[in-house]
């Protein structure tokens, strides 16, 4: 697995890579059956910015295409497009796979390929996160359109 990190990775500085990583790995869960004792890891040698930014942790998050999870022995495991829910300075970080392919033995499979939050994702966001996605111009519109946001708004305007 290569070791360099690209731009995206750098800019995040150690604190939030690891976090980064840390839910990554724990997202990836949900989607794929862990295998006792296997050490995984985070790949960001070919991590690609997409635009949707943060700061946290004193390093600068960006949603992200190419990121690849692989074992200890370097074979590949997984790859996908990292996004995010933050809200801003005040609210919690909650990192997931936007898009996530897995590996089953020799071929790839698609686990997830809408573009929304994921249900276990929202399911965990406090209700200041979910405003801030609710609204535009805040923090995280980005998520507005996304069908869990449209019904919160509704609920909570009905």
């Amino acid at each position: 697995m290569n070791t360099d990190l690209p731009h995206v990775a750098e800019k995040m500085g150690e604190a939030l890579r690891a976090e980064v990583a840390r839910q990554l790995l724990l997202d990836l869960a949900h989607y794929r059956q862990p295998v006792p004792d296997e050490q995984l890891s985070i790949d960001w040698s070919d991590a690609c910015e997409e635009g949707h930014c943060t700061h946290y942790l004193a390093g600068d998050l960006e949603d992200m295409s190419s990121v690849a999870v692989g074992r200890a022995d370097g074979q590949p495991v997984a790859q996908g497009w990292v996004d995010f829910v933050h809200g801003g300075a005040e609210h919690p970080l909650h990192v997931f796979w936007l898009f996530l392919d897995v590996r089953e033995g020799e071929t790839w499979r698609s686990v997830k390929e809408d573009v929304g939050i994921p249900q276990h994702i929202w399911h965990g966001l406090p209700e200041s996160s979910r405003d801030a996605c609710s609204v535009e111009g805040k923090y995280d519109a980005r998520w507005k359109n996304d069908p869990k946001v449209v019904a919160w708004r509704r609920d909570r305007a009905g």
